[in-house]
């Protein structure tokens, strides 16, 4: 039971410290306009879109937030769909991989309607340690993903895991993996 609770804490703890995506700063010039969440009905339908298109457990939080303080002076809120859990919930026969889960994570928003352009290939971002962003359009609005796949605390990848920037959730049981998943949409 200690570890459930332990587990609920790292969870809670990186729902509130969370940063929103690097990449959602950088593609939008300097004399930016202010940004506007998608309206809720909008963001309900990516929601949908996501639950029906993921062979996952546990469903997307709806929630709306303030772009923090940044230096390219962007201004407005975002809508951010947020689920967490371990491999337990989030890992089958389809997702094994970070690799996979933004593969489901595209399909799923491309079958809905949504497209990459050119301006959105600028989010793109895939770390070593476990972080991939993307971002997909349409009518004139922008979802960014960002997918974290890290280890539970205390246990350190080994060179078995890891090779090329790839981690190797196989090696691994389920519950030694955290999974966290959030896509920020907003207008432009």
């Amino acid at each position: 039971m200690r570890g459930v609770q332990f587990i609920f804490l790292v969870i809670l703890a990186v729902l509130l410290l969370a940063a929103p995506p690097v990449g959602a700063l950088r593609i939008i010039p300097a004399t930016a306009q202010e940004v506007k969440p998608l309206p809720a009905a909008e963001c309900n339908e990516v929601r949908t879109a996501l639950e029906d298109g993921l062979p996952v457990g546990p469903g997307f939080r709806r929630m709306e937030f303030e772009f923090p303080p940044n230096e390219i002076g962007i201004k407005g809120r975002i809508c951010r769909l947020l689920t967490v859990g371990s491999g337990a919930h989030f890992e089958g026969p389809k997702i094994r991989t970070l690799v996979d889960m933004h593969a489901h994570i595209k399909a799923a928003l491309t079958l809905a309607g949504w497209r990459e352009t050119k301006e959105t290939k600028r989010f793109t971002e895939r770390s070593a340690a476990g972080r991939d962003v993307f971002a997909l359009f349409k009518n004139n609005a922008i979802c960014v993903s960002t997918i974290l796949i890290g280890m539970t605390p205390g246990y350190e990848p080994t060179s078995d895991v890891k090779e090329q920037n790839n981690i190797y959730l196989g090696a691994l049981n389920p519950f030694e993996r955290e999974w966290w998943i959030a896509l920020d949409c907003f207008h432009l």
